[in-house]
């Protein structure tokens, strides 16, 4: 039975059967990769090394990083970019060449594979791009949401970059990854997975995912969920936890994303399903909120690549003023 209440057919064996983990970075999104292996999504062969920022392992194919990359280029969405990205941007020559690209590399990678899956955090970003791959292979797409309080996710992202780390940057980082292109994913199996609570429960969590996504729990996959559980996850605690009420109490996240986290985080407690009027009512009008955060986003882009051209121009004032605050502390 999916979290509708409904039961949700088994992958169609005449067809591949692929399941993208969404999310904004952060959020638990390798982790829950992982436990999707568990249950017998292949990840493809060729996995970016773990390292850095995940010891543990990023669970991603280096094609669909490669694709993802070069996206994200022609796109010109950097690290900071939190400007939302409108369906016509996704129609021009070089887009349609790169997902040309991606529809054939996939394709000879995943085409006659029964059941795999992929990540990237930027996934539901760019959401219209991937789709059209999804339509050109005829693949059946059930999709899993990662999630986790936005308060984790800036402390995490902060241990990489003080200044992405920053709550209010970080939760604008957080709306656009998630909110404006989630209505596309809609009369597709969903499954929506809260890190925290995957941490504290894997076996309940994986078999929510199954259960939402109509994924068959056998020997094997129950073998791989009890490993998952034992094993892998010994590996990965998360260095911080904060409930709904430690968001709604804290005065640097923005109500849009407060709302957002706590609609998912209800359906990831199974206190509401996505279809649910209620739902379906107060997300319209998030993302409406969102949308008519437009200019502003688009303008705090454009400022802050004003700010780092500006940072890295030797010829900039800037550098002037860094000269002479190194000579005013050499002379004490």
């Amino acid at each position: 039975m999916s979290e509708t209440g409904e039961t949700v057919a088994p992958p169609d064996p005449a067809r591949s059967t692929v399941v993208p983990v969404l999310g904004a970075g952060r959020s638990g999104t390798s982790a829950i990769t992982r436990g999707l292996a568990a249950l017998g999504v292949d990840l493809g062969d060729k996995l970016r090394r773990p390292g850095g920022k995940n010891p543990t392992g990023f669970f991603e194919d280096n094609d669909v990083l490669a694709i993802s990359k070069r996206l994200k280029r022609a796109l010109g969405i950097r690290g900071h970019s939190v400007r939302l990205l409108d369906d016509a941007v996704f129609e021009t020559p070089a887009l349609r060449a790169i997902q040309q690209q991606a529809i054939a590399t996939l394709g000879a990678r995943f085409g006659n594979t029964p059941l795999w899956g992929y990540k990237y955090s930027r996934t539901l970003r760019t959401m219209p791009f991937w789709e059209g791959i999804h339509e050109a292979l005829d693949l059946d797409v059930r999709y899993v949401i990662a999630l986790r309080n936005p308060l984790s996710v800036a402390r995490s992202r902060g241990k990489i970059n003080p200044q992405r780390g920053r709550q209010v940057w970080s939760d604008m980082e957080w709306l656009v990854n998630v909110v404006p292109y989630f209505y596309r994913t809609a009369h597709r199996p969903r499954a929506v997975v809260d890190f925290d609570r995957l941490m504290a429960d894997p076996r309940s969590q994986l078999g929510r995912v199954a259960r939402d996504l109509g994924l068959p729990l056998g020997v094997q996959e129950s073998a791989g969920i009890e490993d998952y559980a034992t094993q892998f996850l010994k590996q990965d605690k998360p260095a911080s936890r904060f409930s709904r009420d430690d968001l709604i109490a804290d005065p640097q996240a923005n109500r849009w994303t407060t709302e957002g986290y706590r609609l998912l985080d209800a359906v990831a407690a199974d206190e509401m399903s996505l279809t649910d009027p209620e739902f379906l009512a107060r997300w319209e009008q998030l993302a409406e909120d969102v949308r008519g955060l437009g200019p502003f986003l688009a303008e705090f882009d454009h400022m802050r690549g004003v700010t780092t051209r500006a940072r890295w121009n030797p010829a900039s004032p800037i550098h002037e003023v860094r000269q002479v605050w190194r000579d005013l502390k050499a002379k004490g």
